[in-house]
C-alpha cells in the first residue's frame, strides 16, 4: 500500500459523479479529489453519451489519464482503489473485474441488480482482502447519528417500530425521462424500490442494529409511465429478527409544481419517539417518558449542517472519508458489501412478495 496518498481511478460518470467544475454539480468526483489521502490518477467511461463530460474532466484535471476501456486502464495504471459510478447491470461487471485485480472499491448504489449477483463479488473480495463500501451514506447524516445516540442512551426505551416515506417527482414529460437507465429493467433492474429504497433500508438497519427477518410488499405500476414490469408505487412491511417492525412507502407521484420530495422518518419505542419530518434537514424532535426527560419530555433540535462542495455536503464527505480510513486500517467500512447484499435480499424479497401475495422469510 502507498505510503503517500492512495492512488485512485474513477470508473463511470453516470450516477452521482458530478463534475470538476468548482461552481456546480457537486458529486463524487469532487468528494474523492478533495480527500487529502486520495490521489485520483485516472478516469474511465466507455458510454459515448458521456464523451463530452469525459473531455471536460480531462481539461479540468490535465495530469490525470483518460480511458474509454476498463481493460486498457487496468493494463496501464497502478492504483489501489476504484470508485464505480455505473448502472447496476454494468457496476457488477466492472466490480468483479476490479476486485479480481485486487482493487478496493467504492460502489455507488446499487452495486448489482440482485443479491445473487453480489455473491461472487463477496467471495473474491474476501479472498483478495479488499475493502468494499456501497453508496448508502445516510448513517453519516448528523441527525441520523444523533437519533442513534438517543436510542443507545435509552431515551426511546426499547425500539419497537419505524416508518419512512419518500414520494418524489413523477416519470413523464418535463419530469423524469422514462428512457433513462434508472427507470428501465435492463439498467437499474427494478423500479422505485430498487432505485431509491436502499437508503431507507440502510437507515432502518442502522437504527435497529438487526437484520430483516420477513418482508411483505406491494410493488405496483400505478401511474404507468415507468417501463412495464417495474413499479412506481411501493409499500413494504418489514419484520426484523429483533422484533422491530418497519414500514416504507415510496412513489414517483409528484407533479412538476410544488416540492420535489415529500419525505418523513419516525421511530417509536416503549418510552419515546423520534421524528425527522424532512430527512436531509437538521431538524428533528424527540419525546421521551424516561425519568431523565421529566423536566422537558419533548425536545426539538435543529442541527447545523456543514456545507461542502462535494456529494451530500460534509456528511457525504465523511462517508467517503470512512471508506478511506477502512482501507488504511483494513477494517469493515460503515456500509459494507455484506450490508449491500442484505439490502438487495430485502428488495428481492419485496418483489417476490408482491408477485406471490405472500410474506417472504429471509434465510
Amino acid at each position: 500500500m502507498s505510503t503517500g496518498p492512495l492512488k485512485a481511478a474513477m470508473i463511470g460518470l453516470r450516477i452521482h459523479a458530478g463534475t470538476l467544475d468548482p461552481d456546480k454539480n457537486h458529486g463524487l468526483l469532487k468528494s474523492f479529489n478533495a480527500h487529502p489521502d486520495v490521489d485520483v490518477m485516472a478516469y474511465c467511461e466507455w458510454d459515448t453519451t458521456e464523451a463530452a463530460a469525459l473531455d471536460a474532466i480531462g481539461r479540468m484535471h490535465p495530469t490525470a489519464r483518460i480511458y474509454t476501456d476498463l481493460d486498457e486502464l487496468l493494463t496501464n495504471e497502478v492504483f489501489e482503489l476504484a470508485v464505480i459510478m455505473l448502472p447496476p447491470n454494468e457496476a457488477i461487471r466492472a466490480a468483479l473485474r476490479l476486485v479480481e485485480a485486487g482493487k478496493h472499491l467504492y460502489i455507488e448504489k446499487q452495486a448489482a441488480q440482485t443479491a445473487a449477483q453480489l455473491e461472487p463479488l463477496r467471495a473474491i473480495a474476501q479472498q483478495n482482502e479488499v475493502v468494499i463500501q456501497v453508496g448508502y451514506p445516510w448513517p453519516c447524516h448528523p441527525v441520523a447519528k444523533a437519533i442513534k445516540q438517543h436510542i443507545e442512551a435509552g431515551d426511546l426505551g426499547r425500539l419497537a417500530a419505524m416508518e419512512a416515506r419518500l414520494v418524489t417527482t413523477g416519470i413523464g414529460p418535463g419530469l423524469r425521462d422514462p428512457k433513462h437507465w434508472m427507470y428501465r429493467k435492463d439498467g437499474e433492474g427494478g423500479g422505485m424500490l430498487h432505485m431509491e429504497g436502499g437508503h431507507w433500508l440502510t437507515l432502518f438497519r442502522f437504527f435497529a442494529n438487526a437484520r430483516v427477518k420477513s418482508v411483505t410488499a406491494l410493488c405496483s405500476r400505478v401511474i404507468g409511465n415507468i417501463e412495464e414490469g417495474l413499479e412506481d408505487v411501493v409499500t413494504v412491511a418489514l419484520e426484523f429478527d429483533s422484533g422491530v417492525h418497519a414500514s416504507l412507502h415510496m412513489g414517483y407521484l409528484l407533479p412538476a409544481v410544488g416540492p420535489r420530495n415529500d419525505m418523513f422518518f419516525a421511530l417509536r419505542g416503549t418510552q419515546g419517539t423520534a421524528t425527522w419530518p424532512e430527512p436531509g434537514s437538521g431538524a428533528y424532535t424527540v419525546a421521551s417518558g424516561t425519568p431523565n426527560w421529566a423536566s422537558a419530555p419533548v425536545r426539538s433540535y435543529n442541527l447545523d449542517l456543514a456545507p461542502r462542495p462535494v456529494y451530500a455536503d460534509q456528511w457525504g464527505y465523511e462517508f467517503v472519508a470512512d471508506f478511506v480510513r477502512a482501507i488504511r486500517k483494513q477494517r469493515e467500512p460503515l456500509v459494507s458489501l455484506d450490508d449491500a447484499v442484505h439490502v438487495l435480499q430485502i428488495i428481492d424479497a419485496a418483489y417476490e412478495s408482491s408477485q406471490s401475495g405472500r410474506r417472504i422469510t429471509l434465510g
